[in-house]
């Protein structure tokens, strides 16, 4: 049998001899003038490294008042970062419908049991008691200087516009 020769058999063959080894070199960017851009960049860069400088506080300050907290407390605080570092907040966790309405329930019988609670209170506080509205129906005391029509009053004003007598002609 004869072997076949094929580009790749005859590289297998001489792989020692074509071995090459390459040596990777960064490239390095050249310096430029040092002076020119020194006095323009200190003029722009220093409120923006004063402003970067705070929010780094900031955030340290942050971070380190979270370390305090409880696991729970913690978990909720670096979620509340993240907000208002820009990332969407988290979505509600998943209630079952039923539990749900017990729940619902609960709180409204709850609500129910202070405010009647409430109510007994006030009651038992303030006695029996109770404010009568006034049957005039005063509407302050502006209107005192110039008094207070009357219904009666109003009734004779009516039968004189409406009992005007005629006088009957005399038929001839």
């Amino acid at each position: 049998m004869s072997i076949v020769l094929t580009k790749a058999a005859l590289a297998l063959r001489n792989a020692e001899n074509n071995f090459k080894v390459v040596k990777f070199e960064a490239h390095k960017p050249k310096k430029k003038h040092v002076e020119e851009d020194s006095k323009v960049d200190s003029k722009q860069t220093l409120p923006s490294k004063r402003d970067l400088d705070l929010k780094q506080i900031r955030h340290e300050i942050v971070k380190f008042g979270m370390s305090g907290f409880d696991t729970t407390k913690k978990e909720q605080a670096k979620i509340a970062l993240a907000v208002s570092l820009g990332a969407k907040p988290p979505k509600r966790e998943y209630v079952n419908y039923k539990e749900l309405m017990e729940r619902k329930k609960l709180e409204k019988q709850t609500k129910d049991d202070e405010r009647k609670m409430m109510i007994s209170k006030s009651i038992l506080s303030t006695g029996t008691k109770k404010k009568k509205k006034s049957a005039n129906n005063d509407v302050g005391h502006f209107l005192s200087s110039y008094g207070k029509v009357q219904k009666k009053d109003l009734k004779k004003d009516d039968s004189k516009f409406k009992g005007k007598k005629k006088k009957k002609q005399k038929i001839i």
